[in-house]
């Protein structure tokens, strides 16, 4: 039989002991509930989530090459040639 101290208050008292004789405290430690577990990770994903996916898109727009820019060939509103009409005298 292995003596173990008490985590709250140093107490020495069997492995096998369910809580201390001195405080009362449980000598396994107090479990707390699955939801506890289940609620911080989806804190620690809800935050993390949309800084990694920031990274993410900066990382691929640093690998991505440039690209030239586009060339746009240029609009005029005047005319090059002149418009000729041609006027139909049949009747």
């Amino acid at each position: 039989m292995s003596l173990e101290p008490c985590k709250v208050c140093g107490t020495l008292n069997a492995a096998e002991t369910e809580i201390c004789l001195s405080c009362g405290y449980p000598t396994q430690g107090r479990k707390r509930p699955a939801i506890f577990r289940w609620v911080a990770i989806a804190l620690v994903v809800c935050f993390a989530l949309p800084f990694l996916s920031g990274i993410i898109n900066w990382i691929l727009l640093q690998l991505q090459p440039e690209s030239p820019p586009p060339s746009q060939s240029a609009v005029s509103l005047v005319q090059s040639r002149p418009i000729t009409l041609v006027v139909s005298t049949d009747k």
